[in-house]
């Protein structure tokens, strides 16, 4: 008999990278052997992805911006791909609205699936609805880092979400770092978090056959169009460098995306607007570049650090700690990666004012330097980054998450 998985994510299954996640963990789990059902959240005007794995009937959602649902989608960034809201501005009758909705969507897909698991991404209100109405289904949620944010932004939530969340039967965890803050913002016992690491496509990110660059060196970031994730000062910092042309991947709503790419067309060719790629174009953009660089204030596991660095670019990152935890010393000591000091923060990502002028000219130095290296040499090695990947590919990481189900529920899961 195989495991029959009900998978549970409150966003659109694409365009984040939790929901990168969880469409590799689906497409792992079919060639695993998993049956499995979704049950996600979706924007009134946005379609759904192709689920590669997953038949369109195994399929439920619960729209936005309808009667029962009168507001957009909920992000567990503030800054979202698409029309989003935020969490911070629920009170108690939207709350409401919102859990009711999920309920009566999710009583629909357990009475189809009849899982032996329930796998839930955020430690947030859907994880703590779905043990509070389903306690006898063994439930495993996973940690993404937005959910630990949220906890500060959305402080008038957080404690039904940690009462519902302290239920859970496994957490999984992106790194130690993070399996520290679950612990003690959650309350959880430390054996009940897993520490299972993210993965990446290793059929589509590869290295690529490079040669020397002639001018410009291509540097490339990928994610949401926000100031958490330092945008708007690595647009700064590319200014007032020459022979650089940088390729912004990704999208964002509101107005903080909006200027941004206003910000970045002020700077004409030295900065090109991909818009929102799918996995297959950003390996041919990451192909294609020489140097990832993620300004961001706040990770957890950055898939797109791995896909990148798979792709044989050199990199640019902020030191955090779960960037720090993830990258082996190597790959900082050979100068592969370089790591730029932050700058302090009031909030979760907010930058103090003052320090944001260190920050430019930090990401500024660190930049120039890697461009000089790749205009030395194309091409960089190191072993440790190779043994990581092989560790963090997509079927490496799956099997471990697939071990803890059929540990949790005593079925066995014989290949298909």
């Amino acid at each position: 008999m195989n495991i029959r998985v009900l998978h549970c994510i409150s966003q659109l299954p694409g365009a984040t990278g939790s929901g990168t996640y969880l469409q590799a963990l689906i497409r792992e789990g079919r060639a695993a052997g998993l049956r499995q059902w979704l049950l996600c959240g979706q924007p009134a005007a946005t379609p759904l992805p192709d689920l590669p794995g997953l038949e369109r009937e195994r399929l439920f959602t619960v729209r936005f911006e309808t009667a029962a649902l009168p507001f957009p989608i909920p992000g567990m960034s503030d800054v979202m791909p698409y029309p989003s809201s935020r969490f911070a501005a629920f009170d108690r009758q939207r709350r409401h609205q919102y859990e009711a909705a999920f309920a009566r969507e999710l009583q629909r897909a357990v009475a189809a699936a009849r899982p032996h698991l329930i796998h839930s991404h955020h430690l947030w209100l859907l994880t703590a609805l779905i043990k509070r109405l389903y306690p006898e289904i063994p439930l495993v949620a996973s940690c993404h880092g937005t959910d630990l944010r949220q906890l500060h932004l959305a402080g008038h939530l957080a404690l039904p979400v940690i009462a519902g969340c302290q239920e859970i039967d496994l957490v999984l965890a992106l790194n130690e770092q993070q399996r520290r803050e679950i612990s003690e913002f959650y309350a959880l016992d430390p054996g009940k978090i897993l520490v299972t690491g993210s993965g990446f496509r290793a059929d589509l990110f590869c290295p690529a056959d490079r040669r020397p660059p002639p001018s410009p060196v291509i540097l490339l970031y990928a994610g949401k169009l926000s100031r958490a994730k330092g945008v708007p000062w690595l647009l700064e910092a590319v200014a007032s460098l020459d022979g650089i042309c940088l390729w912004l991947a990704g999208s964002g709503s509101g107005e903080e995306a909006s200027e941004i790419r206003r910000q970045a067309r002020r700077l004409g060719g030295r900065v090109r607007l991909l818009g929102q790629l799918s996995q297959a174009e950003l390996a041919a953009a990451a192909a294609r570049a020489h140097i990832f660089v993620l300004p961001s204030f706040y990770e957890g596991v950055p898939l797109v650090l791995l896909e990148t660095l798979a792709c044989g670019c050199r990199a640019v990152v902020t030191d955090l700690p779960g960037i720090r935890e993830l990258l082996p010393p190597e790959a900082r000591e050979t100068g592969l990666v370089t790591l730029v000091s932050p700058p302090r923060l009031q909030g979760p990502d907010i930058p103090l004012a003052a320090d944001l002028p260190g920050f430019v000219d930090r990401l500024r130095q660190a930049i120039a330097v890697q461009a000089a290296a790749v205009r030395r040499d194309p091409h960089c090695s190191c072993g440790q980054l190779v043994e990581l990947l092989q560790r963090q590919s997509w079927p490496q990481v799956a099997r471990r998450i697939f071990q803890a189900y059929r540990e949790l529920t005593g079925v066995p899961n014989p290949a298909p």
